[in-house]
């Protein structure tokens, strides 16, 4: 990352930590998987979850994690390149080569796999693994990272790249914002609102996508301005903001667990208001928590100096980790079915550990051996041609 505003690291590790265990989230969300007949959800016992009194948060509320994906997003693109953008001193198609060469690679490979292993599924078992609209079209639209842009029929193939086809979108958004509008809190917020209010009324991904997103574009401006601004009160922010972020947490867990009834607490508010509430906090995680974690972790970060480097590998595969672990649950359930293995497997805490063993080793492999070399090579021969 370009040292736009941290000036003691050009580097956030904390939060690329964060992105990792994002990653993993939905893969302890996607563990439901494994009790899909096709599409149709079989009788699964989910207090029989491994460690389910642990994972409990993730097992029900995983997904969110998505919108802590595109709300890191927004931080990191608005710190290391909108500056850039905005001055002209990146063009359009070095823009589009930075990014597309980073997530084409991995992208294809996984598509290719996926479109064999839901053939041989359906060739035993007469029905796709979990997403079933597999046919050219929308391999097509997977190829070109258009598989939910509004043209597809439902999920398909390696079907967790929705959200990476969201982001291709909101990189197009956000480098016209940048080349077009100044980078102003005031605009950002608006857009970040009318996304929300375009989910809110029509359901469409993209809506959820812009409002994270441009929200998470009005961290970094709160964060760049708070250590330009008032580096001395920067400290004192910090222990606020840890504060309040603990504080949320627990607000959530304690929500998520069942341990405090809502319905109950607001008994004596106003009819008209409740609504309100219940709506507020729905998106609590979404609009309040995510921010301030990524806002108290940068601060941390930039008072402390760089701490988190060993759990930052995370961050690292956790583009490898999210794209790779469909196939692999693909895999097992081929393999399962060939040796007559039901579903008391996945019941099992060794079988998820075995699980996420192979899933990291496979990431690590695969950043290191596969995506880094091909994107060097795809940047040194496409920036050159151009």
């Amino acid at each position: 990352m370009t040292n736009l505003g941290a000036q003691r690291s050009d580097r956030l590790y904390l939060l690329d930590a964060l992105r990792g265990l994002a990653a993993l989230s939905v893969v302890f969300w996607h563990w439901q998987h494994f009790f899909l007949s096709g599409p149709v959800p079989e009788t699964v016992d989910r207090m029989k979850l491994p460690l389910y009194d642990w994972f409990f948060l993730f097992y029900e509320h995983g997904w969110l994690a998505i919108d802590l994906f595109f709300c890191l997003s927004g931080f990191v693109f608005y710190w290391q390149y909108s500056r850039s953008v905005a001055e002209g001193s990146i063009t359009p198609g070095t823009f589009a080569i930075l990014r597309l060469s980073r997530l084409y690679p991995l992208h294809v490979v996984t598509l290719v796999l996926v479109a064999i292993g839901q053939y041989v599924v359906m060739q035993a078992q007469g029905t796709f693994f979990v997403y079933e609209h597999n046919d050219p079209t929308h391999f097509l639209l997977n190829l070109l990272f258009a598989s939910s842009w509004g043209l597809e029929q439902g999920y398909s193939f390696n079907g967790p790249v929705w959200s990476i086809s969201i982001e291709v979108l909101l990189y197009a958004l956000f480098f016209a914002c940048c080349r077009f509008f100044p980078v102003r809190l005031i605009l950002l917020v608006a857009i970040s609102l009318l996304g929300f209010l375009i989910q809110a009324i029509y359901h469409v991904p993209i809506g959820r996508g812009v409002g994270s997103f441009f929200l998470g574009g009005c961290v970094f401006l709160i964060y760049r301005h708070s250590i330009l601004s008032w580096p001395r009160q920067v400290a004192n922010g910090t222990v606020l903001a840890a504060c309040l972020l603990v504080g949320a947490w627990l607000l959530v867990v304690v929500g998520a667990a069942g341990w405090f009834d809502v319905n109950k607490a607001l008994m004596h508010v106003p009819h008209g208001m409740r609504g309100a509430i219940r709506m507020l906090l729905s998106n609590l995680p979404t609009l309040v928590l995510f921010p301030l974690t990524i806002l108290s972790l940068a601060f941390i970060e930039y008072w402390v100096g760089p701490v988190g480097k060993s759990a930052s590998v995370l961050g690292d595969i956790s583009y490898s980790s999210y794209l790779l672990h469909f196939p692999l649950q693909l895999l097992i359930v081929v393999l399962a079915a060939q040796f007559n293995i039901d579903h008391s497997l996945y019941y099992s805490g060794w079988a998820m550990a075995g699980f996420f063993v192979v899933l990291l080793t496979l990431s690590l492999a695969s950043h290191r051996y596969f995506e880094l070399p091909m994107q060097r090579f795809l940047r040194t021969w496409l920036l050159h041609r151009s």
